[in-house]
Parts: structure tokens; C-alpha cells; sequence
């Protein structure tokens, strides 16, 4: 236990020096660099909820830009519940407020086993771009989630080549939200 403790206050420390703005994304202070958040999607296929959590990451492209990485579910109007991988930017330093920053999030299918094998479906792989509105995260998935589910909600699977185009812009509306919050049984749609 106690080097737990250590372990997360001495990642603080780092986050501190090196990223001051993970502890204030959303606009308000957060003691551990950790968002979450959870929104709600309406597609013509159905409504799709979304909760991901980020925290920061060294960068590594250009101009280190904040970089993060995170872990989500995505709801399905089926009521299945698909576990993503989440990765996000940004595109410029930040400082300590992100409000009105542009934001780029990816989420798609990454398995436990995906280190082993090489070769993994990634689908769905869902691309979200916006900014920070404090308190929310307002992005659109450039048309992404009609592209990864069919019609009726079903999540295409059939070769790539054959991928359906993009019928609908989707509006996301990620609110934060707290740990205990977010999880729900996605086949209630609560």
C-alpha cells in the first residue's frame, strides 16, 4: 500500500512540472491528472453512450503537444457495451487553462491479447474533433460512427474494402463525471 501512495505522488509531481494543465482539464483542479467523462450520442442507428478517462502521457510528436491515453466504453443501442482504448491530443500548449483548446480523441477496439498476436480488429475505431467548452469536452465524429455501425445499430464487421460511407455527422457532448457515476447496464440505456 505504501508504495502505491508513493508511486501515484511521485507521478503527481511529474505531471506537475511537466504538465500543470492535466490537473485542470475541464476547468477546474483535480488532485490526481485523471478526466472522465460520459456522453450521450443520437445517430439515426440509435442512441450510443460514450464514458472514457484520460490521463496525460509523454508526448513524442512534434512540439509535445499534451498528449493522453485512457480506457472507455462505448453503449450501443443493442445494448452491447464495447471496451475502447481511448488516445487523445492537443494541438497546441495549453498553459493552465484548456477552455477553447481543440482537442482530437480516438477510441477503438484494442484487445488484452493484441501484444501477442500483431494482427487485431480494431473496430469500431471512432474519431472525435472539438475543444474543451469548460466544463465539457463538445466534439463531432465526423461522420466515424455511421461508418462503424450499420443502420440498425449492428457493428459492421464484413471486409474493410466494403466499409459503409459516412451517412450522418454526430454532435458528442462529453460531461465529466465521477468514478461511480458512469457505470451502468448499457442494456437499461440508464
Amino acid at each position: 500500500m505504501l508504495f502505491l501512495v508513493l508511486g501515484t505522488v511521485t507521478l503527481n509531481l511529474i505531471y506537475a512540472v511537466f504538465a500543470p494543465w492535466s490537473f485542470f482539464l475541464g476547468g477546474r483542479f483535480h488532485p490526481i491528472a485523471v478526466w472522465q467523462g460520459i456522453g450521450r450520442m443520437h445517430a439515426s442507428s440509435g442512441d450510443y453512450v460514450v464514458y472514457f478517462w484520460i490521463s496525460p502521457v509523454p508526448g513524442g510528436r512534434t512540439f509535445n503537444f499534451p498528449t493522453f491515453r485512457g480506457w472507455g466504453d462505448l453503449c450501443t443501442p443493442r445494448g452491447e457495451r464495447l471496451p475502447l482504448r481511448v488516445a487523445a491530443s492537443m494541438h497546441e500548449h495549453p498553459g493552465i487553462d484548456t477552455n477553447g483548446k481543440d482537442v482530437s480523441v480516438s477510441l477503438y477496439r484494442r484487445p488484452w491479447y493484441y501484444r501477442w498476436t500483431g494482427v487485431w480488429d480494431d473496430r469500431p475505431r471512432l474519431e472525435f474533433r472539438g475543444r474543451w467548452q469548460n466544463p465539457d469536452l463538445v466534439m463531432n465524429d465526423g461522420g466515424t460512427l455511421s461508418k462503424a455501425f450499420l443502420p440498425d445499430g449492428t457493428l459492421y464487421l464484413g471486409p474493410a474494402r466494403n466499409q459503409p460511407a459516412a451517412r450522418e455527422t454526430v454532435q458528442l457532448v462529453v460531461h465529466e463525471a465521477a468514478w461511480s457515476g458512469w457505470f451502468s447496464d448499457c442494456r437499461t440505456g440508464q
